[in-house]
């Protein structure tokens, strides 16, 4: 007998009941076919997540407390005589061994699990010691920490298209914003200014590009089963970005935006504003639920800030807060209505 937990159980019994009353099977038909599964008493699935999620953590601080805290490694490199190429070197094979035996896992298990993707946090935790050292052996190419960023990310990138690992890509995309943030810098001389844009400006072209790439690679078999992965970050960056120009404009320090008029970045406002709406009207009409949702609660998010930007010291208060409660039991009721359809 098939286990199944409430939400398939409910799902079964919508589409026999359609097709009892489109008589498409008869009602003995639709009665033994109700009797073929059961709902399991409890969600293991969710408390199977919250273990893998309390593994990962607990992976994490020990990474932190055994890695970033060098003694340990200090003193193996004063017992057998290691430099930080010796030691890149052997982090480098432990992320080979690492990648190959959980290739072996694949190849053995193909299907996907939160314990195959748990495993990859093992080679990038792995890889990103080898860049790190391979960085100090190299003195960081005079303070050009963007390459080793950059290595790092193609690291990742490349392993998570040939394992479809999405625990890879994700790191792989985390990587990316830091490299291209180092490299813009490095390329300019420390100067708040990279061809003409400001930090935010540069991270919405950023977002720009990762949208074109994929569209242009969204049918490739490799990057199929992590398309998705990409598509959430982009509009993230895109709708994060968006907003802090809305706020800062074009300006490249705080000091500068500190002379800047508020009305001088009315245009960038409305550019934002446009961006969403425009936004909200495409995820609408391709029925993209995760681009329709952000743009609505960016676009309350870009309310909030001219709300406080423009009105803070000449409304009421207690007319705000009436707004915000409003304006949260909408959102409330829309991601109710969400979850409904997705039942």
């Amino acid at each position: 007998m098939l286990e199944v937990d409430k939400k398939e159980a409910s799902l079964l019994q919508r589409a026999i009941h359609k097709w009892e009353t489109e008589t498409l099977i008869t009602p003995e038909q639709a009665e033994r076919l109700r009797k073929t599964w059961h709902v399991r008493e409890a969600d293991w699935q969710a408390v199977t997540l919250y273990i893998f999620i309390a593994a990962i953590s607990c992976a994490l601080m020990a990474f932190g407390s055994l890695v970033l805290d060098e003694k340990w490694i200090e003193v193996l490199r004063v017992k057998f005589s290691l430099t930080d190429g010796i030691i890149a070197t052997l982090f480098a094979g432990l992320s080979i061994f690492l990648c190959f035996h959980g290739y072996r896992r694949r190849q053995k298990h193909p299907e996907q699990s939160l314990n195959s993707e748990v495993f990859w946090l093992l080679p990038i935790l792995s890889i990103g010691v080898s860049v790190v050292y391979l960085g100090k052996t190299l003195s960081y190419l005079n303070g050009n920490y963007g390459v080793f960023w950059l290595l790092a990310t193609i690291s990742y990138g490349i392993l998570a298209l040939l394992l479809s690992s999405q625990l890879l890509w994700s790191t792989m995309l985390i990587c990316l914003i830091p490299a291209y943030v180092k490299l813009t810098y490095f390329l300019t001389g420390e100067q708040p200014y990279f061809l003409g844009m400001n930090l935010p400006c540069r991270m919405l072209l950023l977002g720009v590009i990762m949208l074109l790439c994929h569209q242009l690679f969204k049918h490739n078999r490799y990057y199929k089963p992590l398309k998705h992965i990409s598509w959430t970050g982009t509009w993230v960056l895109l709708f994060l970005s968006g907003w802090m120009i809305s706020i800062f404009g074009n300006s490249g320090n705080w000091d500068e935006w500190q002379h800047v008029r508020q009305v001088q970045l009315l245009w960038w406002v409305a550019a934002y504003t446009l961006l969403c709406i425009a936004a909200l009207i495409w995820g609408i009409k391709k029925n993209d639920l995760m681009v329709r949702d952000m743009a609505v609660l960016f676009l309350l998010l870009d309310m909030y800030t001219r709300y406080f930007e423009y009105l803070w010291d000449r409304t009421h208060k207690g007319l705000f807060f009436a707004i915000l409660a409003l304006s949260f039991w909408w959102l409330g009721k829309l991601l109710e209505k969400r979850l409904k359809e997705k039942r």
